[in-house]
């Protein structure tokens, strides 16, 4: 699908075909769709979105659509990681004028971080909702964590599909 951030003179009838919403119409039992400036589809539209549907999914094998899907799956997943990402892990020095030390627990290892004896702790410049806050004894910690988050991330979308 197409999508632009801008819409111009030129872009929109890409940008009304660029995103579709499916409602279930209770009278006839059937199915309706509307684009995303919620106008319901033209009988040609809907015509063209059946074929494109249907070349699509019912001329591919089932390895070949589940090959398609777990590609789609890590992509959405990577891109979903990259758009929270700002950089590389930094690393947050301890105050040197404590009063009482205190002692963190790195998130990755559970290894605890003392304010006493380390400099300080790691953490991801990301603000994705998983890794937000988290606090790592290390910046291999850091990446090891955001790879675990992303392959259970994966596993869970996989398991909606079935597969």
């Amino acid at each position: 699908m197409t999508t632009y951030k801008y819409n111009v003179d030129k872009d929109i009838f890409e940008s009304r075909n660029s995103c579709f919403h499916v409602y279930h119409d209770e009278p006839t039992g059937g199915l309706r769709v509307f684009n995303r400036l919620n106008e319901e589809l033209n009988l040609n539209e809907v015509k063209e979105l059946i074929e494109g549907l249907s070349k699509a999914y019912m001329s591919i094998s089932e390895e070949e659509y589940r090959k398609r899907t777990l590609n789609q799956i890590y992509y959405d997943v990577d891109l979903t990681f990259e758009e929270c990402s700002i950089g590389e892990p930094i690393k947050k020095l301890f105050r040197t004028d404590l009063q009482r030390h205190y002692t963190i627990n790195c998130t990755n290892c559970l290894n605890k971080i003392p304010t006493k004896t380390e400099e300080g702790y790691w953490v991801a410049q990301s603000y994705h909702k998983q890794i937000y806050g988290k606090k790592f004894c290390s910046e291999w910690c850091v990446d090891k964590y955001i790879n675990e988050v992303k392959q259970k991330t994966v596993k869970e979308k996989i398991a909606k599909y079935g597969f």
